[in-house]
């Protein structure tokens, strides 16, 4: 299901993995609407794959049963993008150095790539919100660079 209004459109998708394409290509959509440049969209759509993943992977205790929502809020200054699932949030423990692990790196990426990201945990679900700020003159020089 896709809700459109003017500066906000809401997906809801199963949590199977054959939606992780749906749910990437959907807020790629939302970011060139909103005026990002391809540059800046690759980024968004990275750290929306690794929030859905996460949610499919970890947030969805019944497995495909459950369901993931994507909201995406744009304004002349930010993109909001909140993924809420249904389940727990469990908090990484460090990894000591020796035991270096290629997984559990998602939460970093999503802060390297965006400007603002939360996670709110609640008996309902986990949301985590990712904001991207709109800069066209970063976009410029980075188009340039």
């Amino acid at each position: 299901m896709v809700d459109e209004h003017a500066n906000l459109r809401e997906l809801n998708v199963q949590s199977q993995g054959v939606n992780l394409a749906k749910v990437r290509n959907f807020v790629v959509d939302v970011a060139k609407d909103c005026g990002f440049d391809e540059n800046v969209i690759y980024d968004i759509k990275v750290a929306v794959g690794e929030a859905i993943a996460n949610a499919m992977e970890h947030g969805s205790p019944l497995g495909e049963a459950n369901h993931v929502k994507v909201v995406c809020r744009c304004d002349g200054d930010n993109l909001n993008i909140q993924i809420t699932d249904e389940g727990v949030f469990k908090r990484a423990f460090p990894v000591a150095e020796e035991a270096v692990s290629y997984r559990g790196h998602g939460i970093l990426l999503m802060l390297a790539l965006m400007d603002k990201v939360t996670i709110d945990e609640s008996a309902h679900g986990t949301t985590v919100s990712l904001t991207k700020n709109f800069r066209p003159d970063s976009q410029e020089a980075t188009k340039t660079a």
